[in-house]
Order: C-alpha cells, then sequence, then structure tokens
C-alpha cells in the first residue's frame, strides 16, 4: 500500500484523479476551475487528464508543501491557509474562515481531508465550500465508512476495515480488545479513532477547535453511509473506487 503522506507532510498518492472521475462520471475537465481543498503539493495534477494547470487552485494549510507545488506546477495557484492543525499548522489560527479566492469553482474536491475533521467542523467547512462553487458546480469529498473492508478494493491489505487497520498499527491494546472496539465501531454511527483509542459520537471535547492534539498523532473520523446521508441530504453517496476504499460524497450545486 502506499503512504497517503510522509513523515514531511509529503502527499505520495497519485490516484485522486482517476478516483474522482470515475465518481463524477468522467466529466470533461477542459475549461474548468477547479479547487483542490487540502491539496498538499498538488500531486492531483499529476495524473490529472484534460485540466489546464491554470484553472487549478490548490489551498492547503502546509506552506512548504505549498511552496513545492509552486515549484513543481508554477502556472497553477497554491494558496496558504493558515488554519490551526496539530499535524500540519500548529502556529495556525483555530477556526480560521476560508478565504475568498475570488473564483468561483466549477469542482471543488477533497481527498482524504474530512476523514481527520470532527463532525461540526466538516459541517462549518462544507457549507463554506458549498458557497464557493459556481452555478452547476460539484463538490466532492470523501469519507471512511467503519464497516466497510479495505480488502474489497484494494487487495494488497489485510482483509478488515480502516478503523481496524489504525488500532493494530498502534497498538495500545490487545487483539481481543481490538476486535471488542472494531466491533463497536461497526455498530457506531460515527465514531473517532485518536492513537488508539475509540470514541463513540464523542462532545465538542475531541474536536480540533477544543483541543491542541499532538503532532502526528493518528486522528481518524468514521461515519456510516446512512449517518453521511442524513447530514447531506442533498448529496448523493458513492461507493470506494479502486484502489481507494474511501466512500465519496458528492453534492451539486443546482
Amino acid at each position: 500500500m502506499t503512504t497517503l503522506v510522509t513523515r514531511d507532510h509529503t502527499a505520495t498518492r497519485e490516484t485522486q484523479f482517476a478516483y474522482f472521475d470515475e465518481v463524477l462520471g468522467h466529466p470533461d475537465w477542459r475549461g474548468r476551475t477547479i479547487l483542490d481543498f487540502g491539496g498538499n503539493w498538488g500531486i492531483f495534477l499529476r495524473r490529472a487528464e484534460g485540466v489546464d494547470h491554470a484553472d487549478y487552485w490548490c489551498l492547503d494549510v502546509h506552506e512548504p508543501m505549498l511552496e513545492r507545488g509552486r515549484h513543481e506546477f508554477p502556472r497553477a495557484h497554491f494558496v496558504h491557509y493558515d488554519r490551526f492543525s496539530a499535524e500540519y499548522n500548529p502556529d495556525g489560527v483555530p477556526g480560521l474562515p476560508l478565504p475568498d479566492l475570488g473564483v468561483r469553482f466549477d469542482f471543488i474536491l477533497a481527498f482524504s481531508v474530512f476523514t481527520h475533521h470532527y463532525p461540526s467542523e466538516m459541517l462549518e467547512q462544507v457549507a463554506a465550500l458549498r458557497r464557493m462553487l459556481a452555478p452547476g458546480g460539484t463538490l466532492a469529498f470523501t469519507f471512511c465508512d467503519a464497516r466497510y473492508d479495505c480488502a474489497l478494493t484494494d487487495p494488497s491489505l489485510e482483509p478488515g476495515s480502516d478503523v481496524r487497520k489504525n488500532l493494530y498499527r498502534v497498538q495500545v491494546h490487545t487483539p481481543r480488545e481490538i476486535e471488542e472496539l472494531v466491533a463497536r465501531a461497526e455498530q457506531a454511527r460515527w465514531c473517532i479513532a485518536v492513537d488508539g483509542e475509540l470514541f463513540v459520537e464523542p462532545g465538542e471535547e475531541l474536536s480540533r477547535r477544543e483541543r491542541r492534539g499532538r503532532p502526528w498523532e493518528s486522528y481518524c473520523v468514521y461515519f456510516t453511509t446512512e449517518t453521511m446521508q442524513s447530514l447531506f441530504p442533498d448529496a448523493t453517496i458513492h461507493a470506494p473506487v479502486a484502489p481507494e476504499w474511501q466512500h465519496c460524497c458528492v453534492v451539486r450545486n443546482g
């Protein structure tokens, strides 16, 4: 399995374009404005077919990766979003609103971003992103379902859910305890795993806004597809696209 992000915060997975292209039904990307929310150094562009780099914006909290993107793709737009993140921007501003980029976007994409956001933060930022859509524009963002067997779309992985994989990776519990936690996660509407501890539908004290967190802690949020549909009733929910194991929530503007 390819690492999503290395220890220097570099995104390495090059499947984002193919993933969204499949989920969105292979749209014509030519001449369409694109916002890659949490896009790191713009790795989306490595495999993007038909995308004019001048029509691409990347908004991210980690300035060093944005600087790399400016070097790799000089015609694209890389904008620093100075919002607090324990992992990527610990000196940032908690709760900082999204900046006005002066553009309305045909596509706003977020790959493995809201998988690390507390629900209230996700709802806040999704609402703000929707206001940045052009008429007829589309917002698509991924999420993880604790019940989904990742090996179904990525055979290189051991069978089991992402929450199970994370709990075994951190290894603060015995195998029996981990399997009990996995069973709890599979029965929950939503839950958060933080460094091997599972929290089922916790209060705001576990949100990034209410806690500082630790650099490189594992903070993963899981929603059932039914819960995500209830949070965004006008959205369509899409199954994972191989080799990824994340579902996708798609919201269209008009």
